[in-house]
């Protein structure tokens, strides 16, 4: 394990007559012999004018607090005790979600999770934007700084740590959010050319923007490979380990927007599609995210009776975006609705509400679930462009799904999904349930193999270099496929197969 923050120890000859080597000199070649880290090492203004006083009130002997880099080992703190934190962070449009590590255990002490602030000023990143180009880009800062902290508080006072003993943490995040984070302008990434302002943030220091831990912390800002490939999906195909991997594998990544990304060692492609909002709550007016009373497992009889299932067992509130793959599917299989999703009058929970139609999924004396045709069809869209995004990018390298070593599911579409029941409605293509691999939120992920390995540094460069983004929405094989893909499965199921 090559961790990026570490504790050591050191005892260094107090100066004499004879020795008067400076305090800042006799510390790093102290450090130099007992570490040998292969790298230049720095000592901050902020340590370096605390270093005098404390080596003398404590004879000597101190607990240095230093970092890696690509570059240098950074001397982050010399103090009387071991006590090291750090924590990963990955900045989503819709929330955003940290962990806690002990780094002297190398242990996750907890996790928290909270919605993005900055939607009160936009639920979409361009309306954000917008709001940024009204002068009002350091508003939004704010916001994601205060969103940021308040999890570092949550998590700190859940666990007893001192937000002072926190000295680094990995951030990722899409494009524009990582921007947002840092204070960067944001006016140029929507609009052609689609110019961010760096694709690199190399490191910062928690003082450069507003954290509230140790200010000589260390902060990682995963790069980004253009406005629409971000250091979220840097960080996922970093903790996929598809970039490695000899044989081509499938990444598909959804959260409030969907992107797709097929490669191996030597190449990855990355595409960008419309599915996410069907996995985040965002296409009914039943749909929610996943958190609790969330119904995400569906099962229809041949009655048309309904059994849900829904998180912690709580009272039915809505429907996230696995329970919405799998009721499509039950009712589909049930003849509830036909291969366009048009309701068909085969049973009591079929109504008509106002000029729609629309199905009862849960009336249990609170509030009546129901499922309308209009959101049936946006569902189709979505899970058309999904599909339609998969079949082309993988047809554009000259491979077929049967060439797919392994398919990585994660954000909104790897919590609790039944692959099984979305192959069935023909959003994903029918490869082999073994070749399926449930990561969770890979961004976060990414971010938390950094803290455990500082050596990933450079296979996130590489990662970078292997990157070519294709557009989907204006590929004209994706438009020629999308009209297929709205039915259920397909109009050529044949297509689905592996």
């Amino acid at each position: 394990m090559k961790p990026l923050l570490i504790s050591l120890q050191v005892n260094l000859d107090e100066p004499s007559a004879s020795d008067k080597l400076a305090d800042r000199e006799r510390l790093l070649e102290n450090i130099e012999k007992t570490l040998n880290p292969g790298l230049p090492v720095s000592i901050g203004m902020r340590t370096l004018r605390k270093l005098p006083t404390f080596l003398r009130k404590n004879n000597f002997a101190a607990t240095i607090i230093a970092a890696f880099s690509k570059e240098r080992l950074h001397i982050l703190d010399i103090k009387n005790d071991d006590r090291i934190y750090a924590v990963a962070v990955d900045i989503g449009t819709t929330n955003i979600v940290a962990s806690l590590f002990d780094m002297q255990s190398y242990e996750r002490i907890c996790r928290a999770e909270l919605e993005n602030p900055q939607i009160s000023s936009g639920l979409d990143v361009l309306t954000r934007v917008h709001f940024a180009m009204m002068g009002k880009a350091d508003e939004l800062h704010e916001l994601l700084i205060k969103g940021i902290n308040d999890l570092i508080n949550m998590m700190c006072d859940l666990s007893g740590v001192g937000k002072s003993d926190i000295y680094a943490v990995a951030i990722a995040g899409n494009t524009i959010m990582s921007h947002f984070f840092m204070n960067l302008n944001v006016e140029n990434i929507p609009i052609a050319p689609y110019m961010p302002a760096c694709h690199n943030f190399d490191f910062i220091k928690a003082s450069d923007v507003g954290l509230n831990i140790n200010p000589e912390s260390l902060i990682y800002i995963y790069p980004n490979a253009g406005s629409y490939v971000g250091g979220d999906i840097i960080s996922g195909i970093l903790s996929s380990g598809l970039y490695n991997e000899e044989l081509p594998s499938l990444l598909i990544d959804v959260g409030t927007n969907a992107e797709i990304v097929l490669g191996c060692r030597d190449w990855i492609l990355v595409g960008a599609g419309a599915a996410g909002p069907a996995l985040e709550g965002g296409i009914s007016e039943i749909g929610m995210r996943a958190i609790d009373g969330a119904i995400y497992s569906v099962e229809i009889n041949n009655g048309c009776e309904v059994k849900v299932e829904t998180i912690n067992g709580k009272e039915p509130i809505g429907i996230c975006g696995s329970g919405m793959i799998e009721l499509i599917s039950e009712m589909f299989k049930a003849g509830i609705i036909d291969n366009q999703g048009k309701f068909q009058d085969v049973c009591d929970g079929v109504i008509e509400t106002g000029k729609k139609k629309g199905f009862i999924v849960h009336d249990s004396g609170g509030r009546m679930l129901i499922i309308k045709d209009n959101d049936i069809e946006n569902f189709l869209r979505s899970k058309a462009a999904m599909f339609s995004s998969l079949y082309v990018i993988t047809k554009s390298v000259g491979l077929m799904f049967s060439d797919i070593n392994k398919v990585y599911i994660s954000g909104a579409f790897g919590r609790g999904i039944n692959a099984e029941k979305a192959k069935k409605i023909g959003m994903i293509p029918d490869i082999a349930k073994e070749k399926f691999i449930a990561l969770g939120n890979s961004s976060l992920k990414g971010a938390e193999m950094l803290l455990m390995n500082w050596e990933l540094l450079w296979d996130i460069e590489k990662i970078c270099s292997l990157i070519t983004y294709k557009e989907m929405n204006t590929e004209s094989e994706f438009m020629k496929e999308f009209p297929a893909a709205l039915f259920i499965p397909h109009t050529n199921p044949q297509i689905l197969r592996a």
